[in-house]
């Protein structure tokens, strides 16, 4: 089982999660049930840094910065993709969520009839919506045309326009004169019939001919409205005609019926000639019924509506002012605004103006103002995922009109933000009210950019302004959370902070590392060299004391070495355990102890340099000199001051010896705010180490002054060959020439070289030619001749950059050992200007690196090189080295190579969705690999049936460490053929 699966079957299956998101380091789940969840089990799977059990339900598993891979692999499984839960509950939070919450809580919850038909009216509308927002714009324009005298009158039919603008006219006019027929077929559509069997329908009432029939109508009275009748067949039958350009009761009436006529024909109608008849008698019934008698009723129906509206707004525009904006926070999370919209549209076409669209600014802005306090309020207190909700939702809302991103996404979920809205959408109804009210010549959504369409512009910006500001202060000064909610939010926040401080630890950590091996690997090619061309005593003895040079000794790394690591701060020792911080008390960020304050200064405990400063004062990391790293996090959640209380003295980057102050605290500021003030000190590399424990004397007296020992730190035991700290006993009498220089001996180191048996001096390889990809031999460095003796530098001390070359140099130029059987002399593309180039891993078409389809990859920002498309169905390793990375889902491969360059190939995009399917994969992480070693084979159909890219990009993930990764090839490549050439720094 792997790692995602475990994490899925450890906090209950399936059937137990009933939401899952994540952030940046965390997956979070909202279970149904939380309480029988072993924390033991949930983090001795690999990969999982911590969990942590919260109130309702609520678990967060730390897996840090794989979380999104983590995620996703989670939700390809096939239980989550199934269902899983018994209640049917969404697996991942949306909108469409919260809406149907909604829905259940009003009517349409409880009558199936009521929600099926409000589906109905807004799967009808709503792809549509486009269009409509966009002939919006374009009737706004006009209408500010309109305003500034440039052209007449444009909605009066009697104003004659130039043709330049009746056809700028026409732009917005023919969206709404087809409106019935957009609508005949998303009705149609939506209750199953052929939707393009209910346009045509719709389609012969409009033509030019139906209307034309008027010309042989006679005239009639029909509830108080002249109406046009033309009797056919023999005169028996009366057919009415209407202009039913802009009607959206005909087509709703029309598919109304169409739907279970169509069902019905097709079960009585044999499968084999429904192609033929099934349309054929759904026109020859539906054409004269909509005709003679659906489409009448719609109009009727539609004109009633509007009347009644009508006749309140007549009776009193002021009361009709308040009463909308006061009705749509109700009605628009329950759909029943889409009739609303219906009866807009009908004004326009029958009255030539609407009186509903201005009333219905004041809901929508009032809507948008709340948003606006929730981002503001998001800002200030760093709620990442917030602010993104809010800020899209309020870009759709002032430059679109929508306000749905803002209700299901924000103000659905917080029930203390709808009284706020709907003071803002009574004061804005009460200034349209004072004013006389408001109409519009044209159906227009109500944006910040449809201001010109209304018929007072003054007016109408003054109360969309009101009901604006004053949700968006109300919510500012009396928030949108309950207690609670801003204390749990502060809390994940400060986890988040701390996750992100000790990831950056851990990053400062690896990187150490990896300079550690560095540094480890150009001592032992400085011992090479000195063994295959010692001359002398003296220059053997100069060669190893440079290369030691390298790096600052790591006293704390040495084999048994024990070091004490001092207080920053006068105070009391607490227990790591009784840090009241799950994440810290866990040991998820590192091993130590915490210290509650009786000082106000946090000084260095040591020497080193400070890897993390925060802004906010409240978290510093520093890497001692002696190779231990350290967090130090004054307080608990103090993030949340935002830095009030604290006086930082140094920055990321600084140097620092024992003593130094790093930062100065008030106290009082702190406890005031309800904040601990215990702060923990964390050796955030422990795995390095033996053990990290509480120092003993600490135990029996808990206070403690600044550079009193606290902590304990107990290095690893010797290897083999490895020498120890002093006090321990004497390595084997085998050892290196840098070795015996690291332990005081230079005479010994000078003696102890020795040339290998068999080795060649300025030879790439046994052979005599170099390897590809490796460095071409002969360059020299400081301190080492082109054939590889050890020399003394010009100056006579040598350097450590001498050394460091010196070393690369010499390993280069070796031709025995390891460097020989891996084809390339290890980190021979470090080499100074060494040129490298990549070999294809599969044959394909070279895609540049911008072209890829995911920005993640065409930015850079996992590494730099090149897309393949395959035209093959193998991935091999384009050269020598060890796997780091291996998906189970076989989407992606990490290979450190011998050379030093790091790849990584990922297998088509987005392709880790497919869950291993459509993939057979070789190898797994640490294994060996040499140039064109097969890593996995893929079904190219699968991919590709399946939606997904398969571009595979080739990445070097290392490219600092180089002066340059550049495309080699185009077009078409086969495998090995070079794809991305590596320059090396000088």
């Amino acid at each position: 089982m792997n790692a995602p699966a475990e994490i899925l079957a450890s906090i209950g299956g399936a059937d137990n999660v009933e939401n899952l998101t994540h952030c940046a380091t965390r997956l979070r789940f909202q279970l149904h049930d939380n309480s029988g969840i072993d924390e033991k089990q949930v983090e001795s799977i690999p990969g999982v840094m911590g969990a942590v059990s919260q109130s309702g339900n609520r678990y967060q598993v730390v897996i840090g910065g794989a979380v999104e891979s983590v995620y996703n692999d989670i939700m390809a499984l096939p239980e989550m993709k199934e269902g899983g839960s018994a209640t049917g509950t969404q697996k991942s939070g949306s909108n469409a969520d919260v809406k149907s919450a909604a829905k259940e809580k009003g009517p349409r919850g409880r009558f199936t009839w009521l929600d099926s038909f409000f589906d109905f009216l807004g799967d009808s509308f709503r792809p549509i919506l486009g269009s409509l927002l966009g002939a919006s714009l374009i009737i706004t324009f006009m209408a500010l045309m309109g305003t500034l005298g440039v052209i007449g009158n444009w909605a009066d039919p009697r104003t004659e326009l130039s043709p330049t603008w009746q056809f700028i006219n026409l732009c917005w006019r023919c969206v709404f004169y087809f409106l019935p027929l957009m609508v005949a077929y998303n009705a149609s559509k939506k209750l199953g019939a052929d939707p393009w069997i209910g346009f045509a329908v719709m389609a012969v009432v409009m033509l030019p001919g139906f209307t034309s029939l008027g010309q042989y109508a006679t005239h009639l009275t029909f509830a108080g409205s002249e109406i046009n009748v033309v009797r056919l067949f023999g005169g028996h039958l009366p057919l009415t005609i209407f202009d039913y350009g802009s009607q959206v009761f005909p087509p709703l009436l029309m598919a109304a019926v169409l739907g279970p006529l169509y069902k019905l024909l097709k079960k009585i109608i044999s499968p084999n000639v429904q192609l033929i008849f099934v349309p054929f008698l759904s026109m020859l019934i539906m054409i004269p019924l909509t005709a003679f008698l659906i489409g009448p009723l719609g109009v009727y129906a539609g004109a009633g509506l509007a009347n009644g509206l009508k006749a309140v707004n007549d009776f009193s525009p002021f009361i009709f002012a308040i009463l909308i904006p006061m009705l749509y926070p109700f009605m628009v999370p329950l759909g029943l605004h889409w009739p609303l919209n219906a009866i807009m549209l009908l004004n326009i076409q029958t009255l030539g103006f609407d009186f509903i669209q201005g009333p219905m600014g004041a809901w929508n802005f009032a809507c948008f103002g709340a948003t606006a306090g929730v981002l503001f309020l998001s800002v200030r207190d760093r709620d990442v995922t917030m602010r993104q909700t809010a800020t899209g939702a309020l870009a759709a809302g002032l430059l679109g009109g929508i306000s749905e991103p803002s209700l299901y996404g924000i103000h659905l979920r917080f029930k203390r933000i709808y009284p706020r809205i709907l003071v803002g959408c009574f004061l804005g109804g009460l200034v349209q009210g004072i004013g006389g009210g408001l109409t519009t010549n044209a159906f227009v959504f109500t944006s910040l950019l449809t201001i010109p369409a209304f018929s007072n512009i003054p007016l109408y910006a003054i109360s969309i302004a009101v009901a604006f500001f004053s949700s968006m202060l109300l919510v500012v000064f009396f928030d949108y959370r309950t207690a609670d909610e801003r204390a749990e939010a502060a809390k994940v926040r400060a986890t988040e902070d701390a996750d992100q401080a000790a990831e950056e630890a851990r990053k400062a950590s690896a990187e150490a590392h990896k300079a550690e091996l560095r540094a480890d690997d150009a001592e032992a090619r400085a011992d090479q060299a000195e063994q295959r061309a010692a001359t002398t005593t003296v220059a053997a003895e100069r060669a190893a004391q440079v290369a030691t040079a390298v790096a600052p000794a790591r006293t704390a790394l040495a084999p048994n070495a024990v070091t004490q690591i001092a207080s920053p701060v006068a105070g009391y020792v607490v227990p790591l355990d009784k840090v009241p911080d799950p994440v810290f008390a866990k040991g998820t960020v590192g091993l130590g102890v915490g210290i509650d304050p009786t000082g106000d200064t946090i000084t260095s405990p040591g020497d080193g340099k400070i890897i993390v400063a925060q802004d906010t004062g409240h978290a510093f990391g520093i890497k001692l000199d002696n190779g231990i790293e350290l967090l130090i996090h004054v307080g608990i959640d103090t993030v949340n001051l935002g830095g009030t209380g604290f006086d930082v003295h140094v920055a990321r980057g600084d140097r620092v010896t024992t003593g130094d102050v790093l930062v100065r605290f008030d106290r009082k500021v702190i406890e005031s705010a309800g904040y601990s003030m215990i702060t923990p000190v964390l050796v955030t590399n422990p795995r390095k180490f033996a053990s990290v424990t509480q120092a003993p004397a600490t135990l029996s007296s808990a206070l403690v002054a600044p550079g009193d020992t606290i902590i304990t730190v107990t290095a690893k035991p010797p290897k083999d060959g490895a020498a120890a700290a002093p006090g321990t006993p004497p390595a084997p009498a085998h050892r290196s020439a840098a070795q015996a220089v690291a332990a005081g001996d230079s005479k010994a180191g000078a003696s102890a070289s020795t040339e290998a048996p068999g080795s060649s001096v300025g030879g790439a390889a046994a052979g005599g030619s170099p390897a590809p990809g490796s460095t071409v031999p002969g360059v020299s460095a400081p301190g080492v001749s082109a054939h590889g003796d050890a020399q003394a530098s010009p100056q006579g001390t040598g350097t450590a950059d001498g050394a460091r070359r010196a070393a690369t140099t010499a390993g280069a130029a070796d031709s025995s050992g390891s460097a020989a059987a891996s084809g390339a002399a290890p980190g021979s593309a470090l080499v100074a200007g060494a040129v490298t180039e990549i070999g294809s891993p599969v044959a394909g078409r070279v895609v540049a690196l911008s072209d890829v389809p995911d920005p993640v990859f065409s930015k850079g920002i996992v590494g730099l090189g090149v897309g393949i498309d395959p035209t093959g169905d193998t991935i091999t390793s384009p050269g020598d080295g060890k796997i780091i990375v291996a998906q189970d889902t076989g989407h992606a491969f990490g290979i450190k190579l011998d050379n030093g360059i790091e790849l990584l190939i990922h297998v088509g995009i987005d392709t880790v969705n497919l869950g291993g399917t459509g993939f057979g994969v070789h190898v797994a992480r640490g294994d060996r690999v040499t140039t064109g070693d097969v890593l996995v084979r893929f079904d190219r159909k699968v991919i590709e049936s399946a939606g997904y890219s398969m571009i595979t990009p080739v990445l070097v993930t290392n490219p600092r460490k180089f002066a340059s990764v550049t495309q080699a090839a185009q077009g078409a490549v086969t495998p090995g053929e070079g794809i991305i050439t590596v320059t090396a720094k000088q």
